[in-house]
């Protein structure tokens, strides 16, 4: 049985916690203030460090020690009649050291004009083809076009762009990122189905943190275009990848599983999988930090092969753990 064909059979045995009507949990939600989140300082980054902030929803910030990277920002509190559940995990402070801008499709969860705004013209934006005419507000300095499969080096990191699973043109091209910059490598996915490119992903790149959605999936014709914790599991194993940080979930009923019950479900899917110190769930706000050496090559190759990862504590305080190979190394 192929790997598809398993999830589709295990996907018809799973009990999804859901709202029984997303109207009413829309209306619930406009009568109510975004839960406040704690936003906590940004970590130091030094050479060679990689770190990840959850923004809430699709958006992460990725900081390596000279460069601020930033994934479909989304601040805003409404997706069309959809008012946000969790307040943002970032704030214009936080995106005023943004230099690269990655733009995963057109959706308007996850372009957000009004966001944009916030980032410094001067950045550079990056995103499917076509997205320049929807960004709308003032100008960057650089917008850039890019099909599936391309490399290019921006902002001193090399960008290689994946065409992911999400929907039908226009607003549905959608790209994913592998990362390189000084520090490790990063997998960036913010919205897909799954099906075999993570596997051609794992093949070529073998990332070292990976960015993967958790929510949108029930009913389970949504998966078409989303993925599942349990999708998301069997995407880090083809990935290769040593760290799975879930992102897409929490701020906004766009479905019908519970807003909590992505995490929930991924939770109980890496105990299961005795994979719990592979999984680093963040809340909006938190930050993560790993090191390990990558170099980018000059004159050659665009993207180095993968090194060894070492972790620092994944969390801002920590207790100093060593991150493990993951059972597929």
């Amino acid at each position: 049985m192929d790997r598809r064909a398993e999830l589709e059979a295990l996907h018809r045995r799973v009990k999804v916690r859901r709202t029984p009507s997303l109207l009413a949990s829309w209306a619930w939600q406009w009568l109510r203030r975004p839960r406040a989140t704690a936003i906590e300082p940004l970590p130091d980054v030094v050479p060679g460090e990689l770190s990840v902030t959850f923004g809430g929803h699709a958006t992460a910030l990725m900081r390596y020690a000279d460069r601020t990277i930033v994934l479909d920002p989304m601040l805003g509190h409404w997706v069309g009649g959809v008012h946000r559940a969790t307040a943002p995990g970032l704030t214009a402070a936080e995106l005023s050291e943004v230099s690269l801008v990655l733009l995963s499709h057109a959706h308007g969860d996850h372009l957000h004009p009004a966001s944009l705004a916030r980032i410094p013209a001067g950045a550079t934006v990056v995103g499917p083809r076509g997205i320049a005419a929807r960004l709308g507000g003032p100008g960057f300095a650089r917008v850039i076009e890019l099909g599936p499969d391309t490399t290019v080096e921006l902002e001193g990191v090399a960008i290689a762009t994946v065409g992911v699973r999400h929907g039908a043109a226009p607003l549905g091209d959608a790209l994913a990122y592998v990362v390189t910059g000084d520090g490790p490598r990063v997998f960036a996915c913010a919205d897909a189905g799954y099906d075999g490119t993570f596997a051609r992903v794992g093949e070529r790149f073998a990332p070292d943190v990976a960015l993967l959605p958790i929510g949108g999936y029930w009913p389970r014709g949504f998966r078409a275009r989303h993925l599942s914790p349990l999708d998301a599991l069997y995407a880090f194993e083809d990935l290769r990848a040593r760290v799975l940080v879930p992102i897409h979930h929490g701020a906004f009923a766009l479905s019908y599983e519970r807003l909590d019950e992505p995490v929930r479900w991924l939770r109980e899917l890496a105990g299961e999988r005795d994979l719990d110190e592979h999984v680093r769930v963040l809340e909006p706000g938190q930050s993560a930090v790993w090191r390990g050496a990558r170099r980018l090559r000059r004159g050659g190759p665009a993207i180095d092969r993968r090194v060894s990862l070492d972790a620092v504590p994944w969390s801002v305080e920590g207790a100093g753990e060593e991150l493990v190979s993951a059972p597929w190394q």
